[in-house]
Order: C-alpha cells, then structure tokens, then sequence
C-alpha cells in the first residue's frame, strides 16, 4: 500500500465534494439530509485516511464510505416512504464514478466545442450561461430583437449538442 500524505489527501477529498454530494444526493431525497451526510462522510475518510493507497481511485474509495453512511441513514429513518435498496446502493457506488467521469467529459466536449461556434453565437451562449443574462438583457444589449436572440440561441445549442455527440463518439473510437 503507498500511504498519502495529509495535504495531498486533503487535496483529493475537497477536489471530490462535488461529485460526492451528488452521489449521496441521488440516493438520498432531501438536500439537508445530503449536506448532514456529506460531512459526516468527510469526517469517515479523515479518520481512515491512512487505510487509502494513493495508487487507487480516490472517488471509488471514496463512494464506497458514502454508501456506508446513506445506509446507516436509511435504517435510522425506514419510516421514510423513498428507500433504495442495499443492492441498488451498492451498484450504484459502483457505477457513480464512470458517471462523474462521462460528466467530465461531456464538460471537457463542451468547452471545445463552445470555442467552435461562430463569435455571435459564442457571445450570445456566454452572455446566457456565463454571465446569466435574461434573452431581453442580451436583446437590450446586442441591439437585436428578442426573436433573432432566441433564434440565435436555438442554433448555437443545436450545434453544441451535435458537436458534443461527435466529440464523444470520436473519443469512444
């Protein structure tokens, strides 16, 4: 087993919080109950953190702790009407990291392909999606009707999807 150091395991736990939390999310109905259960899940690896050999993947690892602690919740709140079975729990820590990873690289295609689109149609996604502006925000801005700003929008997303689609196809290749 090759031990990690605290500050490199620190760097990998607060790396996974976001996919963490949407592992125990999708297991677990309610938001609060998550956030209770992410901590307490954080606090299980720290104290085993010298149990992780650095050579294995953190987030598999680390699923596997999280599937612990949402069944520990689940017998203490049975009278709860949304259970997941032991089985579904276990299949799904094993699943979860293929999950995060296929949504890396959806994020990955889509930042390439963003850069692909036509400077009108760039601004237009990046002005929506980056800077949150409303369609009449951006209309009011660009000087263009709300219509053509919807149209624009229709046909950059259009060519992100198809663009993204190849992408991924061309990288399972």
């Amino acid at each position: 087993m090759t031990t990690i150091s605290d500050d490199e395991f620190v760097l990998r736990l607060t790396g996974s919080q976001r996919e963490l939390k949407a592992f125990i999310f999708a297991l677990v109905p309610h938001q609060g109950d998550a956030d209770d259960l992410l901590q307490e899940v954080n606090i299980a690896l720290w104290r085993k953190r010298h149990l992780y050999d650095k050579n294995q993947k953190f987030m598999r690892w680390a699923t596997g702790f999280a599937s612990l602690e949402v069944r520990s919740f689940r017998s203490r709140s049975a009278k709860s009407k949304l259970c997941f079975s032991d089985n579904a729990i276990e299949a799904l820590a094993g699943e979860w990291p293929n999950t995060v990873s296929f949504a890396d690289d959806c994020r990955h295609a889509l930042a390439t392909c963003i850069q692909k689109l036509g400077r009108k149609e760039r601004r237009i996604i990046e002005d929506r999606y980056t800077k949150g502006l409303s369609v009449k925000e951006i209309a009011a801005e660009s000087d263009k009707p709300i219509s053509t700003v919807y149209k624009i929008l229709g046909r950059a997303h259009e060519a992100l999807c198809e663009c993204v689609k190849r992408t991924q196809i061309q990288s399972n290749q």
